[in-house]
Formats: structure tokens, C-alpha cells, sequence
């Protein structure tokens, strides 16, 4: 049985690669990552090809950077550490073309972990980069795409990116998911899209992405470690190492784990699209369904409701924030109420710790200024040190744990 190729972009610690050899029936062709250390933990760790910067991948020979580096007879891998993939590389078989492209693409003008109070959407330049994501998707006319970013990205450029994909003519599903549901102690809201062209057997079967991850989603937060009310020891024991520096880059570890995606929520996904793909197809009409409630159509000014009788015309109001959940076909999109297991809200479950983000590298336990902060504004730091840790750092491996990477998944081999 041939695997699906994969196309991981803004690879980080490669959490979708994971979920692909997870799933086992997907396999990573091509990575693209910049970040010093995680290029090193794709190289060492991984063993797969890192193009770089996304921007290049399928760009003409002619047109690549790397192309004055081929003319001076030099090869651009041991010149730069990057590999390079042009057109010309899927156009003559050299490179299979992608079945599904993934990419957890920088969050960081959107996210709520932004301090800088400067939170202007996908158009910033760290978070632009889907963009170029798009623009690849669409010269190699990929069938499946599957995304993750802040959820905050629902009223900060969702609507944009949805324009775009129906321009290129894919479904679109889109949920907010928590850790919470598959077992962990955080929530970790982040949106997950999920596009599919028309000729995929998704789309052919009418299946909903979403309805296999809800199956999967069937874990309480402290499936895979206590929580702290039920274990504190257990988790000052499993969180804090005593000397920090005694751990071999820990700080360029935690921060990977920050940046990373839930490798169980997207196996999920990933299931969902091998159960489609190797499965007998029922033609069906992708459609929405009876709890699939109209919400807008595309219009030229965005999105907005198609039918208005005269008097309404002149005050249209365009949808520019998204719901939680929802499906787009055809230019036309379809929500629900909340899942209110993928998606809880921040009180559904008491005394859970706060995810880990990538600057709980940069601190320690000897400070008290988390301590000061207000609810959850001290972040995991904080909680461990109201737990009685007031010493040392964080330990890399816990924050591995704490989103379901295998232990030590980002120490470098070598």
C-alpha cells in the first residue's frame, strides 16, 4: 500500500511528522524550517530533508536562490544545509508530488501569548507567512491541507484565509480544539483547519473530518499525568530540574515545546483522511448537513448573508469574525453550536495547569515576579511555584509530556 506523501512546513519540533509515522500510513517527504535548533533536531533526529525558507519550495530552477550556488558547480545542501525543491523536481518524478501539506505556521501576531499588545493577524510579518503556504498549495494543486494556529486567528484573518481557499475551490472544516480532551493537563486552545479538493474521497464521501477526531477526543485531562490538586509531588518531581544547565540546551528544547502543535489532535486528523483514502468511496454530493447552520456567502466586498431584500442593501454587515467550528462549501459557510469537549471553556475544568509557551524556557523558579501575576497571567512557571518549587527550571522532558511527545523527543542524537 503506498503512503501518502506529506509536506510539513513551519516543521518546529515536527509534531506533524510524528503524527504522520503515528498514523503509519503517511510518510514525510519534505520539511521547511529556519529556526537554528530545530534544523539541526530534522537533521540529526528526523533524518529529513529541510528546504528552509517556505517561500522558495516550488519556485522555478531558474528562479530559486540556490541556483547561482548549482552554476558555480557547488552543491546548495553542503553550501547552505538546505535542500532545494523546485518545480522542476515534482514536474520530472524526482519528488512525488504531496498528498496533504501541513503546517503550524507562526502564530505569534495573533496569539494571545503576544505581550506586545500589537496583534494585527495573518498580514504580520511572522504569521503572513501563510501566504506563501497558500501559494504552494496551490501551484502543486495539493489535495489536502491541514493547518494550526492560534484561536485567535478566528477574528484575525480566518475570514481571509477562507476567501482564498474557496478561490482555489477546496472544503474547508475548521475547529477550535483543546489538549484537554486528549488527555492533558492544559487546554491549549488553538483553531485547526482542515481543506480538501472536491476530487478527494473526503469530499466525494461527504465526510466530516471532525467526526473522527471527536471519536478519538474521549480522554479526561489527567489521562496521562495528575493533576496538580490530585499529585502536587508528582508534578514538582516530573517539572523541575534542580540545575538547569546540567540539561544540555534546555532552554532551545522548552521553546520548541512551546511553539509545538498536539501530535494526537492531528494523528486524528490524519486518520480521518487515511479512513477516507483507503476505504471504498460512496459518491455523494459534498453538502451541508441538517446541524450545519447557514452563516455567510461569499460577496465581493467578504463574507457576508447573499440573500437581502432592498431595504438591507445599503447596511450589510460582512462576517469577519468566525465561529469555533464550521464547514465552507461551495462559497458558502455553515457553523455550529460549540463542542464543548474539544472546545471547553476556560472553567469547565478546575485546577489545570497552563500550557506551555516558549518563553518558559527563558525563566526560572528563583524569581517571584510570576508569583504577583494574577490568575493564570503567571503562566506555568507561576503555577509550579505556587506548587512549591523555588528552585531550579523547568525540565524539558515534563513540557514534552505535557503535549504528548515522546520523552526527550527534542534532544538533539548527536
Amino acid at each position: 500500500m503506498n503512503k501518502l506523501p506529506l509536506l510539513e512546513l513551519c516543521t518546529g519540533i515536527g509534531g506533524f511528522h510524528l503524527a504522520a509515522e503515528q498514523n503509519g500510513l503517511i510518510e514525510t517527504i519534505c520539511t521547511a524550517e529556519i529556526d537554528p535548533y530545530n534544523c539541526k533536531l530534522i537533521d540529526r533526529n528526523f533524518n529529513l530533508d529541510n528546504c528552509g525558507d517556505v517561500s522558495e519550495i516550488g519556485l522555478p530552477r531558474a528562479s530559486h536562490s540556490h541556483q547561482a550556488i548549482v552554476d558555480a558547480d557547488l552543491v546548495p545542501v553542503e553550501e547552505t544545509g538546505f535542500t532545494s525543491i523546485c518545480m522542476e523536481d515534482f514536474l520530472e518524478g524526482i519528488l512525488p508530488y504531496p498528498s496533504i501539506l501541513s503546517a503550524g505556521f507562526p502564530c505569534q501576531d495573533v496569539t494571545p501569548a503576544n505581550t506586545k499588545g500589537n496583534h494585527v493577524g495573518i498580514n504580520g510579518a511572522r504569521s503572513g507567512l501563510v501566504h506563501d503556504i497558500l501559494n504552494i498549495a496551490e501551484d502543486l494543486e495539493v489535495p489536502y491541507l491541514v493547518f494550526e494556529n492560534s484561536s485567535n486567528l478566528l477574528n484575525r484573518g480566518l475570514d481571509v484565509i477562507l476567501m482564498e481557499l474557496n478561490r482555489l475551490g477546496y472544503i474547508v472544516e475548521w475547529e477550535v480544539i483543546a489538549a484537554t480532551a486528549f488527555g492533558y493537563p492544559h487546554y491549549r486552545h488553538r483553531t485547526y483547519i482542515v481543506a480538501y479538493l472536491p476530487t478527494t474521497a473526503v469530499a466525494r464521501g461527504n465526510r466530516r473530518i471532525f467526526d473522527t477526531v471527536r471519536k478519538q477526543a474521549n480522554k479526561q485531562p489527567n489521562h496521562f499525568m495528575p493533576l496538580p490538586s490530585e499529585d502536587p509531588e508528582y508534578i514538582l518531581n516530573a517539572a523541575v530540574v534542580k540545575e538547569p544547565r546540567s540539561i544540555k540546551l534546555r532552554t532551545k528544547r522548552i521553546n520548541g515545546v512551546g511553539n509545538a502543535i498536539v501530535p494526537a489532535i492531528a494523528k486524528a486528523i490524519f486518520d480521518a483522511i487515511t479512513d477516507a483514502e483507503f476505504a471504498p468511496v460512496k459518491a455523494k454530493q459534498p453538502k451541508s448537513r441538517k446541524n450545519e447552520t447557514y452563516l455567510a456567502s461569499k460577496l465581493a466586498a467578504g463574507w457576508g448573508v447573499s440573500q437581502l431584500d432592498i431595504f438591507s442593501m445599503g447596511n450589510q454587515e460582512l462576517v469577519t469574525n468566525m465561529p469555533s467550528r464550521g464547514i465552507m462549501i461551495g462559497g458558502n459557510i455553515y457553523t455550529g453550536e460549540p463542542d464543548r469537549n474539544l472546545n471547553p471553556t476556560k472553567t469547565t475544568f478546575p485546577n489545570l495547569l497552563s500550557t506551555c509557551i516558549a518563553k518558559d524556557g527563558n525563566n526560572n523558579f528563583t524569581s517571584g515576579s510570576r508569583m504577583s501575576r494574577p490568575g493564570k497571567l503567571g503562566g506555568l512557571i507561576g503555577d509550579l511555584q505556587r506548587l512549591g518549587a523555588t528552585e531550579g527550571g523547568l525540565n524539558p522532558v515534563f513540557a514534552e509530556c505535557m503535549l504528548g511527545y515522546p520523552e526527550n523527543h527534542t534532544r538533539l542524537a548527536y
